[in-house]
C-alpha cells in the first residue's frame, strides 16, 4: 500500500462513517474473482450521505467449498463497531478505501486498523510505514474537523505506545501451519506439487517497469523458487489472453496461475494516486475444499494463484520504485503470498516473527535496499513449509529489567528515573506518569531509560519496556515533592454499557490523607467538564462519555485514573413483527414455533401454554425466539412474552390442531416482490397448507442452500436491504416438502427533486 496521512485520507475518501457490521455473506463478481459483502449499520455519516445502512464488498472469502484468501482485505466480524473510509470499486459498489488503509475498528479507547495488513510506505515521509495508535474519541473529532472543512487539531496520536499484544514472543520451534495464511477453520494453505513446476503465465505489462513488469516477476519467481532448503519449483510459461483472476464462477479451478499487470479487470478500487493513497498490488491463492497431509498435519491445497498489479503506478509517487529494488520486492512479497506464506511480522499463536523479511508488512518503495533477495525469516518459512518441516529458529530474549527507577524526593530541582535492563536489542522505551499499566498518560518524547522530570506536585511514573520478543513493565515510582506523601489509586470502575435513561454509579478508592476527588468528562488530563467531587457519583449520559478521576491529598499530590467508558444503547421497547404461526399438527408431533421481534438488547422470551396474556402455565425452558412445543395429543395454544429494559409485549396465542391424517404442503399464495427504503428491512409472507409444517427461509437464488435466514415461520423479516436481493423458503412435513419461488427485495431509488 501507498499509505496517505489522515488528513489526505479523509479528503480522498468518497465517504466516511461510523458503524457497526452485520450479515457478511461471499459471492463471485463479474469478473471471476470471490468477494465478501458485509451490511454495515451506519450510526453515523461523517462524510457523504451513503444511506442508514450499506453494503461494503471486499476482495476473498468462500463460495461453496472454493476459497479465495488475499492479504490486506478487510475482514469484518460479526457486531464489531468500525470507523470506515469509503470509495467505490469499478461497478459503483462502496469498498473500504484501500483495503485495510480505510478500515478502523474501536478497541476499548482506541481505533486501531489491522497494521499486520499495512504493507506499504507513508505519502508525506517516504518512509516504510508503522502504524500509530489513535485515540477514540479525539481522532473522531479530527475526522469530523477535516470533513467540515474546519481547523481541525491532530492531538489524538497515543505517542510512541508500544502494544505487548503486538510483540509476541517468538519460540523455540514452528509447526509448519504457523507460517502461513489461514482460512476461517485455521488451516494454512500449501502447494502439494513440488517439485513439479508450478507454471505462472502474464497478462499485459506494467508501464515503467523493466520489460513491462516481466524483469521483476522472474526474479521473484527465482528467489523462491532458488532458496536453500525448499523444494519450491516457479516458473514462467508466457502471456495468457485470461484477464482475470479466479476460477470458472460457481464451478472449479481453470488452473490458470496468472500475474495480472495494469488490473485489467479493475479488481483493484480505483487507480494508483500519490496523495490519497493507494494499493500497489495484491497475491492471493484459491483453495477447493481439498486437502493434503505433510510433516504429520493437514492443509488446504493451493489449486491456483494469482497476482493483480494495479494500474497507474508509472505516475506521480510510484515512478522511482517501480524501475528499482521496490518493485522487485513488492512483486517478490506478493508471490510469497501465492505460496501460502503470511506476513512475517504478524504471527499467530506459535509462530515466529521478524522485521526483516522479503514478508514483512512494510516496505520503503522508492528507498528499497532488499530487492528480491530472501531473508533470514523467509528462508526460515520456506524450509518449514516446503523443506524439511523442521525449523528451530535462534532463541529471542524477552525484556528483562535488572534495574528498576527509584524513587525520589525533591525541593525546587530536577529528578532523573532510570532503568536498566536486558534483551535482544533495539529496546524501546515508554514512560507513563501513574501507577504500572495505567496507559493513559504516556509522556510524549520520553522514549529513553532515563527521564528527567520536575514536576509541581508529588507524582508517579512508570516505564515499558519492549523489544520484537515481549514487553516488561517497571514498578511504580514518586517523585515527592517537599515531602508531600503520593496518593495511591487502589480500585476503579469497570467500563460498561446501560440503557438510555439509566444511571449508573462509577466509585473509586484511593490511599492518603485528607483526600479529595474530582470526576471528569472526557480522557485522562482534560479537566473542561467537571462531573462529581465524591468517591461515589451517580451519572445518566444521554450519549457514550468517557469518564475519569483525579484525587489529590491535603498537601498538593494527586494521581490520575485510567478512563471508564459508559456505553448508551437506546431503548426501544420490544415490537413484534412476524408473530408465532400455528396451524394443523399430526398426532403425537411436534411442532416449531418461532416469533420475530425488533428491540434494545438484551431482550428476555418466556413461552406459555393457553389464551394470549394467560401466565398460569409457563413452558420451562422455553426462553428464546424459537420453541419447539412437545409431542401434541390435542389441541392446544402457546404464546410468547418478550420483555426487556425498555418494556413487554405479548405476542399473540398460536393455535395447534391435532389431526389424525398427514396432508402434504402445498402452497397457496407466493411472497411477493417487494421494493423498500434503502437501509429498511421487508416482511414476506407465503401462504401455504398441510401439516406439521416447518420453514426455513434462505437469501440467494431459488435452490441456494447456503444462507439461511430467519426462523421456522411463513413469514420473514429480511435483513437490511441496501441492493436488490433474492429470498425464497422451504418448506418440510413429515408427509412431503415444498419450496417458494424466488422473489426479490429491492431498495426503493430515490426521488429526484424536479426543475422548473
Amino acid at each position: 500500500f501507498l499509505v496517505p496521512s489522515d488528513d489526505a485520507l479523509v479528503r480522498a475518501s468518497k465517504a466516511i462513517v461510523v458503524g457497526t457490521a452485520g450479515h457478511s455473506y461471499s459471492r463471485y463478481a463479474p469478473g471471476g474473482w470471490i468477494e465478501t459483502v458485509t451490511s454495515i449499520r451506519v450510526e453515523e455519516a461523517i462524510k457523504g450521505h451513503p444511506g442508514a445502512a450499506i453494503d461494503v464488498t471486499e476482495l476473498g472469502g468462500t463460495v461453496n467449498g472454493i476459497t479465495y484468501v488475499v492479504p490486506g482485505s478487510p475482514r469484518y466480524a460479526n457486531d464489531e463497531r468500525v470507523l470506515l473510509f469509503l470509495e467505490t470499486n469499478d461497478r459503483g459498489e462502496w469498498v473500504s478505501k484501500n483495503m485495510a488503509v480505510g478500515k478502523f475498528a474501536f478497541s476499548d479507547s482506541h481505533l486501531v486498523r489491522d497494521s499486520s495488513e499495512l504493507f506499504g510506505w507513508d505519502v508525506d515521509t517516504g518512509e516504510s510505514h508503522r502504524e500509530p495508535l489513535r485515540d477514540a474519541e479525539r481522532f473522531l473529532a479530527y475526522v469530523r474537523d477535516v470533513a467540515a472543512g474546519r481547523v481541525a487539531h491532530a492531538d489524538y496520536i497515543v505517542s510512541d505506545r508500544i502494544s505487548a499484544e503486538s510483540l509476541k514472543p517468538a519460540p523455540q520451534a514452528a509447526d509448519p501451519n504457523t507460517y502461513l495464511l489461514q482460512a476461517s477453520d485455521g488451516r494454512g494453505l500449501r502447494w502439494n506439487l513440488f517439485p513439479t513446476p508450478v507454471t505462472f503465465l502474464s497478462h499485459g505489462s506494467q508501464p515503467g517497469a523493466q520489460n513491462g513488469g516481466l524483469t521483476s516477476m522472474q526474479r521473484g519467481f527465482g528467489a523462491w523458487s532458488n532458496a536453500s532448503g525448499a523444494n519450491i519449483r516457479y516458473q514462467y510459461g508466457g502471456i495468457t489472453s485470461v484477464s482475470q483472476t479466479g476460477l470458472i464462477s460457481g464451478c472449479c479451478a481453470d488452473r490458470v496461475n496468472t500475474v495480472q499487470f495494469n488490473d485489467p479487470s479493475n479488481e483493484i478500487p480505483g487507480s494508483f494516486q500519490l496523495q490519497g493513497g493507494a494499493t500497489l498490488a495484491v497475491g492471493g491463492a484459491w483453495n477447493d475444499g481439498s486437502t493434503h497431509q505433510a510433516f504429520g498435519d493437514t492443509f488446504l491445497t493451493i489449486v491456483e494463484a494469482d497476482v493483480v498489479v494495479q494500474d497507474g503506478i508509472n505516475t506521480g509517487g510510484g515512478a522511482v520504485g517501480l524501475a528499482g529494488n521496490g518493485f522487485d520486492h513488492v512483486l517478490t512479497h506478493e508471490l510469497g503470498h501465492t505460496l501460502g506464506l503470511r506476513h512475517s511480522d504478524q504471527p499467530p499463536p506459535g509462530g515466529t516473527s521478524s522485521t526483516n523479511a522479503i514478508m514483512d508488512s512494510s516496505v520503503d518503495f522508492n528507498d528499497d535496499t532488499i530487492g528480491s533477495n530472501l531473508q533470514a525469516w523467509d528462508l526460515e518459512a520456506v524450509d518449514a513449509v516446503y523443506g524439511s518441516g523442521t525449523v528451530t529458529p535462534p532463541p529471542c530474549n524477552q525484556p528483562s529489567i535488572t534495574a528498576q527507577p527509584q524513587s525520589v524526593s525533591i525541593i525546587n530541582t530536577q529528578a532523573n528515573l532510570n532503568v536498566t535492563a536486558t534483551g535482544d536489542a533495539p529496546l524501546k522505551f515508554q514512560w507513563f506518569i501513574g501507577t504500572s499499566g495505567n496507559t493513559s498518560q504516556p509522556i510524549a518524547g520520553a522514549t529513553a531509560a532515563l527521564l528527567t522530570v520536575q514536576p509541581q506536585s508529588t507524582t508517579q511514573y512508570w516505564v515499558q519496556v519492549a523489544n520484537k520478543c515481549g514487553s516488561v513493565n517497571s514498578a511504580t515510582v514518586t517523585v515527592t515533592v517537599n515531602g508531600c506523601p503520593a496518593v495511591v489509586i487502589n480500585s476503579l470502575s469497570l467500563s460498561a454499557t446501560i440503557i438510555e435513561g439509566k444511571s449508573t454509579t462509577l466509585t473509586a478508592s484511593a490511599a492518603g490523607n485528607g483526600l479529595t476527588y474530582q470526576w471528569f468528562i472526557g480522557n485522562p488530563g482534560t479537566t473542561t467538564t467537571p462531573a462529581g467531587n465524591s468517591s461515589t457519583i451517580t451519572v445518566q449520559p444521554n450519549v457514550s462519555t468517557n469518564y475519569w478521576v483525579r484525587v489529590m491529598n491535603s498537601c498538593g499530590a494527586s494521581a490520575d485514573s485510567d478512563v471508564v467508558v459508559i456505553t448508551v444503547q437506546p431503548c426501544n421497547a420490544p415490537n413484534i413483527v412476524v408473530q408465532p404461526s400455528g396451524g394443523d399438527v399430526l398426532a403425537n408431533s411436534s411442532v416449531v414455533l418461532f416469533v420475530t421481534d425488533t428491540a434494545t438488547k438484551p431482550e428476555t422470551y418466556q413461552w406459555f401454554e393457553g389464551a394470549a396474556g394467560d401466565t398460569s402455565k409457563p413452558v420451562p425452558g422455553a426462553a428464546f425466539p424459537s420453541f419447539t412445543t412437545p409431542a401434541l395429543a390435542s389441541p392446544a395454544s402457546y404464546w410468547v412474552r418478550i420483555a426487556n429494559d425498555c418494556g413487554t409485549i405479548d405476542s399473540q396465542a398460536a393455535q395447534l390442531n391435532v389431526v389424525t391424517s398427514c396432508r402434504a404442503p402445498s402452497i397457496v399464495s407466493q411472497p411477493a416482490d417487494q421494493s423498500v427504503a434503502s437501509g429498511s428491512s421487508a416482511i414476506l409472507h407465503l401462504g401455504v397448507s398441510g401439516t406439521s409444517l416447518q420453514y426455513q427461509w434462505y437469501e440467494g437464488a431459488l435452490l441456494d442452500f447456503t444462507r439461511p435466514v430467519g426462523g421456522s415461520s411463513p413469514s420473514l423479516m429480511t435483513p437490511p436491504i441496501t441492493a436488490p436481493a433474492q429470498f425464497w423458503v422451504h418448506v418440510t412435513s413429515p408427509c412431503g416438502n415444498v419450496n417458494s419461488a424466488a422473489v426479490t427485495v429491492s431498495p426503493a431509488a430515490r426521488r429526484r427533486p424536479s426543475r422548473g
